[in-house]
């Protein structure tokens, strides 16, 4: 079966102190857009769990891969054992904050749970989701936009602005996640909270990304000044290194040929 995983942006990033579990209180508007990873997935059911993946070996390294580990908790939870093998078009870039392995890793829950008939709950599917990684609920959750708090785990719909052009501006240089939250945990951070995208436009002081402000606040050179003189919504998303804009009348967006960044033209959906 063939699944589409897309990407996300982060419209405001709020990060509280460091918990005692390692992790950090979250608060952010999430927002998926039309940039896809494409998975071709086929299990059968086996005696012996196995899971083969293709097409990750530019980005996985020495780690285990999200799908792989969501696979494994599914089949843990359920008791189903299974060989499952996938072949993945990776289009999201990775280390740029736009949720590529997280949705992933969703898009292969959610595809496990309908081949094997629904074993397992919706609020067991989002316990899972959960216990991969702190981006994967959203995705499981499947609202087009979502306030999500906690460590990643509290999902609540909101309404963010579906059909909304976007620029995503992708610098050739990733961003290692756990380097951003060293870097912003040696800054205190007053507590904050967003407010609804119904009504207003979100600028950088009522939807801050706290990653973006703790590497200075300078945006990568190859964003054009113009989009600030004219008003747009600009911002990193998730810990970076992607950053992202659109405009409150949703115009398109009209570029020259930049250097040393890749732009990709998606929507909110």
């Amino acid at each position: 079966m063939r699944l589409e995983a897309p990407a996300k942006i982060n419209i405001g990033l709020l990060v509280g102190t460091l918990r005692d579990d390692g992790y950090h209180d979250i608060e952010t508007i999430m927002a998926r857009i039309s940039l896809y990873d494409i998975i071709d997935a086929e299990v059968r059911p086996s005696d012996a769990l196995s899971v083969s993946i293709t097409g990750n070996e530019g980005y996985i390294g020495d780690g285990m891969d999200l799908m792989e580990k969501a696979a494994r908790l599914f089949s843990d939870r359920s008791g189903i054992s299974f060989s499952l093998t996938i072949a993945i078009d990776k289009r999201i870039p990775a280390r740029a904050g736009l949720g590529g392995g997280s949705s992933d890793a969703a898009a292969v829950l959610r595809f496990l749970d309908g081949a094997f008939s629904h074993p397992l709950s919706r609020h067991e599917l989002m316990d899972l989701a959960a216990a991969v990684g702190s981006d994967v609920p959203f995705f499981m959750a499947g609202y087009p936009g979502a306030l999500v708090r906690g460590r990643g785990e509290i999902v609540m719909s909101t309404y963010v602005p579906c059909g909304r052009r976007i620029a995503l501006f992708v610098p050739e240089e990733g961003v290692s996640t756990a380097q951003a939250y060293r870097l912003l945990d040696r800054s205190a951070r007053p507590e904050r909270h967003l407010a609804g995208l119904a009504a207003a436009f979100p600028t950088p002081s009522s939807h801050p990304n706290d990653f973006a402000a703790a590497a200075g606040g300078s945006m990568p050179s190859c964003i054009p000044g113009s989009l600030i003189q004219d008003g747009a919504y600009i911002s990193m998303t998730g810990s970076g290194s992607a950053w992202f804009a659109f405009f409150s009348d949703n115009r398109e967006f009209v570029f020259d040929i930049l250097e040393n960044c890749d732009i990709v033209s998606a929507y909110i959906i």
